[in-house]
């Protein structure tokens, strides 16, 4: 054979493969009779669910409970005004029908079309559960139930179901996802287990199990997947293209096709058999392992230097945290469980349905006080979005989202170059700056903004706002040209008592910063525009680093438990930050210097430094 055996066989030799491979290969008798691959199998699942006569014994359960998750997605709070859904939430629908595979004039099919006559209502909806849209399919459906129902006052509700909340390319549809059919069919069982028969139940629980794979894609598992594909990439890739053969167009796949090209029919029906033995698992982590969106994010994340808790590589929603966000977490207060890094702020990636890279920005379920608060602080300063995302009940609200075609989805440096071009946006630059601006007030309990905000313009790489207001800041305090390094972003210093303490307690055990010292300073220029001063202590030998604890333990200094392990190498004294409305301002900027410095906090934690000589 001209392709590699040993790089196949040390695939099936693989113990991680194996694990996988047991994951995706338990019996479900649903996966027996190929539910799962088909999206007509998953239509007519649907169409059971949403008859109230079938034999689930539901009722009409499952159809209300669909129409009030449409009403509240976010994706679809601008079309909600205009359909009566409480009178639908008390109707009996006794005389709903449910029809499969409706033939258009143009001999196209749409999935499902429920009428429920004594309501007035269709309810059409045309499901992509691995599908895309077609040109011009949206559009042709919903004009052909138009046709047939509008005349007679019929209420027409198109609905968009995919995997994961895809937007359509026709506006006039409503947004939904399997995860909100999951969380339908789980919240039945929940409710009526006693009194659901046994077939039925084991249905459900087969098919749950079934949405579950395509739509959890547990850690433990993306984790097991990068490692397989890392080291079984030409067999994984050899074995996934010889299937999909459509994408052996794409340049990125060019030694793939030609490896196939010169293999002979036997060998690749050997590949082939291979394949369809293992199929759910090399779909899986060719899936995880060569997801460009992903790789890419994490390239961006790298060159940002965001923390570890400040971002996570998700395969469809990369997401991230400004870290500086975090000096906001009590004005904030505390989101609901699950939601995203645990933030009440987040920001994510996502490739649209139409192949183009957008970025979020949404303010998340965080107590409603508090979220209706930065809400009105953001709109008196200009910021967009939907009025009814300042209504007690509403949880999420997008203030920002922008777009950018990406010309080669397979190049991740294309993909890296419009993640940076979207994150350096400069109206994205100034959606940060109100942000902090917003916490600002929030945090000082002032009630309104009352500064307007111009639009920030992208700063000058080549300019450093620092450096003029940093040197008057080092000549008032006598800080010796030795003692201090300014930098784009950053100017960090040194006091003279932290030289002494070197004495003392010695230098650090790696290196830190440029001088390795016990204690630094450093002024930041952040994202949102905040100037923000951190006082730090240093990795020292940790016996060194316990001592300098427990010493300003006893003159009342706090700490965590974890700064006194031995592994501890930094931790913060001291943090503040001020909005900074003109960074070319140099008397404005240096103000905020002598403020942030002067802070009483501050100036007692020097107090109690200098008691460590």
């Amino acid at each position: 054979m001209t392709f590699s055996i040993d790089a196949i066989a040390q695939l099936d030799h693989s113990k991680e493969f194996a694990i996988l491979h047991q994951k995706f290969n338990k019996f479900n008798p649903l996966k027996v009779l190929r539910v799962d691959q088909y999206e007509i199998r998953h239509s007519n699942v649907l169409a059971w669910l949403l008859d109230p006569e079938e034999n689930h014994y539901m009722g009409d359960f499952f159809v209300k409970k669909l129409l009030s998750r449409l009403l509240t997605k976010p994706e679809n709070e601008d079309k909600s005004s205009s359909i009566h859904f409480l009178s639908y939430m008390y109707a009996s629908f006794s005389d709903l029908e449910v029809f499969r595979e409706v033939n258009t004039d143009k001999n196209r099919f749409i999935d499902l079309v429920i009428k429920v006559p004594s309501e007035k209502l269709v309810i059409m909806i045309e499901n992509k559960f691995h599908a895309i849209e077609s040109e011009g399919q949206l559009e042709e459906y919903i004009t052909y139930v138009q046709s047939q129902f509008s005349q007679d006052g019929y209420t027409i509700i198109p609905v968009f179901l995919t995997l994961r909340s895809d937007l359509p390319s026709l506006d006039k549809y409503w947004v939904l996802d399997y995860n909100d059919i999951l969380e339908i069919i789980e919240t039945h069982i929940h409710l009526h287990k006693e009194a659901i028969s046994d077939r039925i139940f084991d249905f459900l629980h087969d098919y749950i199990w079934i949405l579950q794979e395509e739509l959890v894609d547990d850690n433990d598992s993306v984790e097991i997947a990068l490692e397989v594909y890392k080291a079984n990439k030409a067999a994984i890739d050899l074995l996934y293209l010889n299937h999909y053969k459509d994408l052996l167009r794409q340049p990125r796949y060019r030694h793939e096709s030609n490896q196939l090209n010169n293999l002979k029919l036997s060998e690749k029906e050997i590949l082939h058999k291979i394949y369809k033995r293992n199929q759910q698992t090399i779909d899986f982590i060719f899936k995880m392992g060569s997801n460009v969106l992903r790789e890419a994010f994490l390239s961006f994340a790298k060159m940002e230097k965001f923390p570890e808790e400040a971002y996570k590589a998700h395969v469809q929603v990369p997401n991230f945290i400004l870290s500086e966000w975090q000096d906001f977490d009590q004005v904030l207060g505390e989101p609901e469980d699950g939601y995203w890094l645990g933030h009440g702020l987040i920001t994510w990636f996502e490739r649209t349905w139409d192949e183009r890279l957008k970025i979020n920005l949404e303010v998340g379920p965080i107590p409603y006080e508090n979220r209706l608060k930065l809400l009105n602080n953001l709109e008196n300063q200009g910021v967009n979005f939907r009025t009814s995302g300042k209504m007690e009940g509403k949880k999420y609200t997008k203030i920002y989202t922008a777009t950018s075609d990406v010309g080669d989805w397979s190049d991740k440096q294309i993909v890296l170059k419009e993640m940076n071009r979207l994150y350096e946006n400069p109206n994205l630059k100034s959606v940060f700056k109100k942000i902090a601006i917003s916490l600002e007030k929030m945090g000082e309990e002032e009630e309104h903004v009352e500064e307007v905000i111009e639009t920030a313009t992208r700063q000058d790489v080549h300019t450093n706002c620092l450096q003029k207001p940093f040197l008057q800041f080092a000549e008032q305090h006598h800080i010796d040209v030795d003692r201090y390094a300014v930098q784009t972003n950053n100017a960090s210093f040194l006091l003279p008592i932290f030289r002494e303490l070197e004495e003392k307690y010695g230098p650090t055990r790696i290196k830190w910063w440029w001088h390795n010292s016990t204690f630094t300073y450093w002024f930041d220029r952040l994202k949102d525009d905040r100037l923000k001063l951190t006082l730090e202590l240093g990795p020292l030998q940790p016996q060194q680093r316990l001592t300098v604890i427990e010493k300003l333990e006893k003159h009342g200094v706090a700490f965590q438990e974890r700064s006194k392990q031995q592994s501890a190498k930094y931790t913060r004294l001291f943090s503040q930050s001020k909005v900074i409305n003109d960074w070319e301002d140099t008397s404005e900027v240096y103000q905020e210097m002598e403020r942030l410095f002067g802070d009483a906090k501050n100036q007692w934690l020097l107090e109690c430094i200098e008691l460590l000589r």
